[in-house]
């Protein structure tokens, strides 16, 4: 299995890490530098192409890689058409635009792509979001973190920690356009979303509450329907929710925590309407900022952005535990893990 490492390189991170998991003898065989860029701190495949940010100088924006035998990274092209970096990335399911978050902007960008050779043909259009919450240090302004296509491939949403919303866009050729947004209860800081594979139901972590909700989707709209907290209820030093992934069958949901360095498993239940905390388990380094789970749903990496290790677990399929194997493989300022499919 071939995997992807974005990370930021302020220290001695590289940009994008390629990594080999070798699941006869479980365990990750190789980790190298991929393509060494500036600030890629997420990345996404498409088909034949990975995608990721990319800052040089005062230019911010994205690259299109062309993805080789085993993985190797051939730059296609990039655009740089603004300022502040990205923090998070995604491609429509036709291929045909990619959508890109930005924190410190509060921004939600478009771009154009071509369909046949990969590469990103312009910028679309960039709309800002307002709004703030009630945490003063960190929810001064919108800070969009995460935005993608939703499962009916007709809006996009992304999802605003500063102000605390769950936030629809329509979307072609002209650009951008909100639709409607969901007020989430104030201070809790949503930052990550994933679907339910039966396109009804969203699960969402928060940052600043360390809570996974779940959501009713239908139509562009967003409904709140539970909370759960991520963390032990008695644990009260500093934490920041992070990722939030879902198994490939469809049973688990996995969410991780900085500051409590933990990951939370939960069990889907009610056809994804609600879930059930299955247990809290160490991840195994310092920040882990994101992980991934193989697409045979037999294991699961986490990247820490402190430490700069990688833990690999093994999942058990039937109870979504997770048993670590090992975690002494680095890769410097590593935020995001994708599995090349």
């Amino acid at each position: 299995m071939i995997g992807y490492i974005g990370s930021y390189t302020k220290k001695e991170g590289k940009g994008i890490y390629r990594f080999e998991l070798d699941e006869n003898v479980k365990e990750i065989s190789t980790v190298e530098t991929g393509f060494e860029v500036p600030a890629s701190t997420y990345v996404v495949q498409h088909g034949d192409f990975l995608y990721g940010i990319k800052k040089e100088n005062d230019k911010a924006g994205v690259a299109a890689y062309r993805i080789g035998a085993e993985g190797k990274l051939e730059l296609i092209n990039d655009c740089l058409e603004s300022a502040e970096s990205g923090c998070h990335i995604s491609v429509s399911a036709d291929g045909q635009y990619l959508f890109e978050a930005v924190y410190g902007a509060g921004e939600a960008r478009l771009y154009e792509l071509d369909t046949a050779s990969g590469a990103i043909k312009y910028l679309i259009n960039v709309v800002v979001q307002e709004g703030l919450g009630p945490n003063e240090d960190r929810q001064d302004k919108a800070h969009t973190h995460f935005i993608q296509q939703t499962p009916d491939a007709k809006y996009a949403v992304a999802v605003d920690l500063g102000a605390d919303e769950i936030i629809t866009f329509t979307y072609d050729e002209a650009g951008l356009k909100r639709k409607c947004a969901l007020k989430v209860p104030a201070g809790t800081g949503p930052r990550h979303l994933v679907f339910n594979q039966n396109g009804q139901y969203a699960y969402v972590m928060t940052e600043l509450s360390n809570e996974v909700f779940v959501l009713k989707y239908q139509n562009g709209e967003f409904e709140l329907l539970e909370q759960y907290l991520a963390i032990p209820a008695d644990f009260t030093e500093n934490t920041q929710g992070a990722a939030i992934r879902m198994s490939h069958d469809n049973q688990f949901v996995y969410a991780s925590n900085r500051g409590h360095q933990s990951i939370a498993v939960f069990k889907v239940e009610a056809d994804g309407a609600a879930l059930s905390l299955v247990e809290i388990v160490d991840c195994g380094g310092d920040w882990p900022r994101d992980f991934n789970i193989s697409n045979d749903d037999q294991f699961l990496v986490c990247v820490h952005e402190v430490s700069g290790n990688l833990s690999l677990f093994e999942r058990n399929v039937e109870t979504g535990r997770l048993v670590m194997l090992d975690n002494d493989k680095k890769a410097a300022e590593g935020v995001c893990v994708q599995f090349l499919t």
